[in-house]
């Protein structure tokens, strides 16, 4: 798991971004933190095809 995101550090990522939240925002993506990590881990995988199965089509010859 990455660090916990620092105070400071938000603050920089949020200033770059050219975004102004709220405090309770800014708490509300702190605690998120654990499960955007867990996510990008996924994402940044090699995948097949089935992982995007709406680009997926299993036509019959009875659907043609």
């Amino acid at each position: 798991m990455p660090e916990p995101l620092t105070d400071e550090a938000l603050h920089f990522l949020l200033d770059n971004a050219g975004l102004t939240l709220t405090e309770a925002q800014k708490t509300d993506l702190k605690t998120i933190q654990d499960g955007l990590a867990a996510m990008k881990a996924r994402v940044r995988q090699p995948r097949g095809r089935m992982a995007e199965p709406a680009h997926c089509f299993g036509f019959t010859a009875e659907d043609l």
